[in-house]
């Protein structure tokens, strides 16, 4: 049986995380009774977060999961895209298919609220690809001399933020999530990040309106002296360029105590404003290619319910056919089998709609694994290049033109956890 977990079951759910996730060391009695203490409080706030717990008949918790609803901009539409994370499974119950019934639970849930788009944060990667989940954005890790930052702005704009300050952060970086693809409105839990001060807070004001925001904290060098640091940037965000342009300048006058800038980041052309990329491994890629960075895949996306996407979005700020379309999908879905099949995706009066179909499945323009879908619906790799690494087969239609409609002119960007 899987339900809400309840304060009594706390205890349990903070043990089964434990043998879960050695990692975050929680196998102490004052680990574990704080982090009994933070599940109380995410249990009884007014927040986007549930929990849900998988018992046997004995009432033992064998498995977990935390729900996270989520707000996220596709295509300049906000909609909700779930999340779902800390999925723990009890150590001695392994290989019972426990994982895979809390991700089906999560996803009927999803489904019963007509959520169209869900995502996560994979433990391994080709684990929930299995399960339909797609690839999301690459992220890379510059580490950076602060002399490589622009030096053309006015650093005296950039000031300290304070906690007191929270509603102003939160609405820059929310101005921030209307205006790129794939960003997250801002969550109770950051929320109380900056209640915490977890990190340090600069910004650029423009009148009474915050237009910059940057986190950060100052790391120790290793194994070199205390006033030696690195700035580790947590997240930046700006509505105006010219405070990006400020922001940097104020980087750049950190030069006397910061030695590298650790800058995470999903656009790759980040590295052209800068004057020198390069990290300090000082290494080669063959011929002559200087390495500048790190790169990883991390969030995942999955098209829980094709109809409610489709009506949600409606492929909005994309390119549109000129007169009316009728294309045919067969979907490949062996996880969530009742989106396993036949569609067809129609334009008409400027709008898209989509429904099940019961012809047969051979003979349709389009042939796709919802992973696929859901990596190529929400820009991250296109049609075309799909179709040149013989992952899909189109007909009757040119793999460009299907880019136009359906893919995002950017790949998404994304900063929250969860």
């Amino acid at each position: 049986m899987i339900r809400l977990l309840t304060k009594s079951d706390l205890e349990q759910a903070a043990s089964l995380v434990a043998m879960a996730y050695p990692g975050m060391q929680l196998s102490g009695e004052e680990a574990q009774k704080a982090f009994i203490e933070r599940l109380t409080i995410e249990i009884e706030s007014q927040n986007n977060l549930k929990f849900y717990g998988l018992f046997n008949e004995q009432n033992e918790l064998l498995g977990l999961y935390k729900l996270h609803k989520l707000n996220g901009n596709v295509n300049g539409e906000i909609v909700r895209i779930w999340g779902i994370g800390m999925v723990a499974v009890h150590f001695f119950h392994k290989k019972e298919g426990i994982a895979k019934q809390l991700l089906q639970h999560f996803h009927e849930l999803a489904r019963q609220e007509n959520v169209g788009i869900v995502s996560l944060y994979p433990f391994n990667t080709s684990f929930y690809q299995k399960m339909g989940y797609g690839y999301g954005p690459t992220r890379y890790q510059y580490k950076l001399k602060p002399a490589s930052f622009p030096n053309s702005g006015d650093r005296k704009k950039v000031v300290m933020l304070s906690a007191a300050e929270e509603e102003k952060i939160v609405a820059v970086y929310n101005e921030f999530v209307s205006m790129h693809h794939g960003m997250m409105e801002r969550t109770w839990h950051e929320r109380n990040v900056i209640k915490k001060k977890v990190s340090h807070y600069a910004g650029v004001y423009e009148g009474d309106a915050l237009v910059g925001a940057l986190a950060y904290t100052l790391q120790p060098v290793k194994d070199s002296h205390f006033l030696h640091h690195d700035m580790n940037i947590l997240e930046w965000v700006w509505t105006k360029p010219s405070a990006f342009v400020d922001m940097c300048t104020w980087i750049h006058s950190q030069q006397d105590q910061v030695d590298r800038v650790y800058v995470r980041t999903h656009d790759e052309s980040l590295i052209y404003h800068f004057d020198d990329p390069r990290n300090d491994s000082n290494r080669l890629i063959p011929s002559v290619y200087h390495e500048i960075g790190t790169v990883g895949t991390g969030i995942m996306y999955r098209i829980s319910s094709i109809e409610s996407f489709v009506q949600q979005t409606n492929f909005n700020s994309l390119n549109r056919p000129e007169s009316p379309v009728t294309i045919s999908i067969f979907l490949k879905d062996s996880f969530i089998q009742e989106q396993n099949g036949r569609y067809q995706l129609t334009f008409s009066e400027d709008t898209w709609s989509i429904e099940k179909s019961f012809d047969s499945i051979e003979d349709v323009d389009l042939s796709i694994a919802v992973s696929d879908l859901s990596s190529w619906w929400m820009g991250c790799v296109s049609m075309e290049q799909l179709v040149q690494y013989g992952k899909v087969e189109v007909n009757n239609w040119p793999a460009k033109q299907l880019d136009r409609w359906f893919m995002p002119t950017t790949k998404p960007v994304c900063l929250t956890s969860f």
